[in-house]
């Protein structure tokens, strides 16, 4: 009987202290994890890197950190800095735009003639001018979002910044003691060693899956959208690659719904061979990006199904914000592996009840 009740006790004190931990740890969970990630796709480097210096892991982990942090952290922060200035550019020239003379010549696009499209059953020319007002206020609408945005954004530098440290805090001694926390971590579980690090692997495919697979292909997507646009006269070319960069997160869909939208805009706005080249490239390039590039980079690493993929970006997405890209994916692959255990342990009983 006091046995019984000194492993409740045990029992219940471990998930109330557990779950106070997690809230002490909670505004720090991300970069953890990201450092983590990031951690197990180096962790190769390192130990050439430590190799090299002949068993040296306190210089090793420094010089990975420095390193990783010159090629991941300082183009963020520049890029975040450029879009930051973009938005606020172009919030300002959407203010002082008078709308009204780009609604009127909608009619007089020679294209259109030529295509033999009779706009006047639109009455585009005797558009009012209240209706052109709210036309011009909603565009001034969707130029306040997404200044708004961002500016929230660049804002929280400090916060931004201290995350980067904790996220580098955390690498440099994953990369020191990283196998030793993980053998912790492992002597803990009840689970057997070979599914233990079943899981670990499985998670180091999908993560390197994920972001070879959406992260580089997106921003492979965003730089190439940043040259169009830029070559085409678009206003904010780096804002607009950067929103590339996060809806080319979303599978299936992904740049069509920036290139698309602007294509249009510039066509009704009469910058006819600038919306053609925007279109054409749209198409032909960026679109084919994914397509040419993903199994290259991906190759066999991905063993979830297309359908899988698509809901579980979505719904990270949805539930942990721009990280849960890479989150979503995981969280299911980890899912599926654990329903692989289950499946292993219990196969008699399974195929018992099955018959």
């Amino acid at each position: 009987m006091k046995s019984n009740l000194n492993v409740l006790f045990l029992f219940v004190t471990i998930v109330l202290v557990g779950t106070l931990t997690y809230f002490i740890l909670k505004p720090f969970l991300m970069p953890l994890f990201l450092a983590f990630v990031i951690y197990q796709l180096f962790k190769k480097w390192y130990k050439k890197l430590n190799k090299k210096l002949n068993g040296k892991p306190v210089i090793a982990s420094i010089l990975m950190c420095f390193f990783l942090f010159f090629i991941l952290a300082i183009p963020f922060l520049i890029t975040t800095g450029l879009v930051a200035k973009e938005a606020s550019d172009l919030y300002q020239k959407i203010q002082i735009t008078d709308w009204q003379p780009y609604i009127t010549s909608i009619s007089n696009i020679p294209l259109i003639d030529n295509l033999g499209v009779n706009l006047e059953n639109f009455d585009l020319k005797n558009i009012s001018l209240d209706n052109s007002q709210k036309i011009a206020q909603g565009t001034q609408n969707i130029g306040g979002f997404i200044f708004t945005v961002v500016k929230s954004i660049y804002q929280e530098t400090s916060h931004t910044l201290f995350m980067i440290f904790v996220l580098f805090f955390t690498l440099y001694y994953l990369f020191k003691d990283g196998e030793k926390i993980i053998k912790k971590i492992m002597d803990l579980s009840p689970l057997k060693n070979k599914e233990e690090y079943k899981l670990l692997d499985n998670f180091v495919r999908i993560s390197k899956a994920t972001l070879k697979g959406s992260l580089v292909i997106a921003i492979i997507q965003g730089i190439l959208m940043t040259l169009i646009f830029w070559i085409a006269g678009v206003s904010s070319p780096v804002l607009w690659g950067a929103i590339t960069v996060l809806v080319s997160l979303i599978p299936v869909i992904g740049a069509i719904l920036v290139w698309l939208p602007v294509g249009i805009i510039m066509f009704f706005m009469g910058f006819l061979w600038q919306a053609i080249v925007i279109f054409i490239f749209g198409a032909v390039v960026i679109s084919s990006v994914d397509n040419i590039l993903r199994p290259k980079l991906v190759g066999d690493e991905s063993s979830l199904h297309p359908v899988l993929v698509f809901f579980s970006t979505i719904g990270g997405l949805a539930l942990f914000g721009i990280s849960g890209f890479l989150l979503g994916p995981v969280i299911i692959v980890l899912f599926l592996s654990l329903l692989d255990i289950y499946k292993g342990e219990f196969k008699g009983e399974l195929k018992k009840f099955n018959q």
